[in-house]
Order: C-alpha cells, then sequence, then structure tokens
C-alpha cells in the first residue's frame, strides 16, 4: 500500500487550497479515497505505484503542498484513511515533515519494518521525483497551457494544437520543449517503476480490513 500525506505551504497567508486539491485526487483509483485528515492536510491510500505518481503530480504541479509518501503492506486499513493505521502511515508522517524542509518538496520512506532493499528502492524513487518536481516548478504558463493542450490531444500535431492556443507552431514548439515533456513523461514511469519495487521489496502482506495482517 502507498499512504500519501500532503500538507499546504503556508495556508494563512495563501488560504484553503484543501477543496481544489480534492477535486483533482478524487479522479484517481484509490483503497481509500483522499480526505481531509487535520486543518490543511490530507492524506490517502492506493494500492498502485501509478496512480501515488499521478497524486504527487497533481499536488507537485499546484506548488503549494509537501507530500510524504509512505509504503509498505504492514496496513491496518478503517473505513477511512483516518480510521487506518500501520507502518505505511507511520513512514507518511515522517516522510511529509522531511519533505517540509526539502526544496522539492516530496519525500519517501518505507515502512520502519522494511528490510534494506526496500529503504534504497524508496530512496531512488525519490530522488526521481524530486528532479521531477524541479521539472515541474520550472514551466511556464506558455509551457503549461502546452502541456495540456498536447495530453488532451495526443494524436494532434504541433500545428493543431497552435491553432487551439491561438499561437504559432514555433511557440508551441519551443513551450513543449522547455517544458521536457518527454523527460518528465520518462521519469514519472520510472519513478511508477521504482515505487512498486519498493513495496515488492517490503514482502508480501494481506491487508485485514477488521485490523492485522493475516
Amino acid at each position: 500500500m502507498f499512504v500519501l500525506t500532503i500538507d499546504q505551504i503556508d495556508s494563512r497567508s495563501e488560504g484553503d487550497a484543501v477543496p481544489r486539491l480534492l477535486t483533482h485526487l478524487a479522479e484517481l483509483d484509490t483503497v481509500l479515497p483522499f480526505e481531509r485528515t487535520a486543518g490543511d492536510e490530507v492524506q490517502g491510500v492506493l494500492a498502485d505505484p501509478d496512480e501515488a505518481v499521478r497524486a504527487w503530480h497533481a499536488a507537485a504541479r499546484d506548488q503549494r503542498w509537501s507530500v510524504g509518501l509512505g509504503l509498505g503492506h504492514d496496513v491496518e486499513l478503517g473505513e477511512s484513511s483516518r480510521a487506518s493505521r500501520g507502518g505505511p502511515f507511520l513512514a507518511a508522517r515522517d516522510a511529509v515533515e522531511d519533505a517540509k524542509g526539502e526544496d522539492a518538496r516530496v519525500s519517501v520512506r518505507a515502512t520502519p519494518e522494511a528490510p534494506a532493499s526496500a529503504v534504497r528502492a524508496a530512496g531512488d524513487a525519490q530522488a526521481v521525483l524530486r528532479l521531477l518536481a524541479l521539472v515541474l516548478r520550472s514551466r511556464t504558463a506558455a509551457g503549461w497551457r502546452a502541456v495540456d493542450a498536447a495530453e488532451a490531444r495526443p494524436e494532434a500535431t504541433q500545428e493543431q494544437l497552435a491553432a487551439d492556443l491561438g499561437v504559432s507552431r514555433q511557440a508551441v514548439s519551443k513551450a513543449l520543449r522547455g517544458a521536457h515533456v518527454g523527460e518528465s513523461a520518462d521519469g514519472i514511469v520510472v519513478a511508477g517503476r521504482l515505487l512498486g519495487r519498493a513495496l515488492e521489496a517490503c514482502g508480501d502482506g494481506s491487508v485485514d480490513r477488521s485490523g492485522g495482517n493475516r
């Protein structure tokens, strides 16, 4: 399981951004949906590493969040994230606190009982996510518009995207190059793969919704 704890940066001056983030996170395939757990913090549980990366991406794009990602099998799932507990929840809490002191605002931690191989794989995934975070942060508004248009119409040519956006083809080409679209797409795939390896390295475990692993 993957637990993401996401905490808003400086909510007093920026206002409450939780409702908007929850709207984006609601599109994901989760085990337990993201919900506000306390103040300006949200948390959710996912089984798919690629979906965990998508959740991180939604927060990283907004640039108003610190993200802690915990992983492992030793979980006791309740009816909600707030009613659940276990190693990945502890790991996510430790990770989000660490993320608050990092420029990339993301940290990954394996459950406290994880073997060294899982800890290393989690660290590898963290390194990729931090690099991706810096790439996303460097994107301009024009870059994001071009990326969103290209993702909405993956079959479209740059000429067609330019017509949609009301700009020149050269402007679209420049925006996509500056956004490092191909590199970030590759990095997202690698991050999901590494998270999957980290979870696998934690060992097998079956989830007991009544409390405890079997």
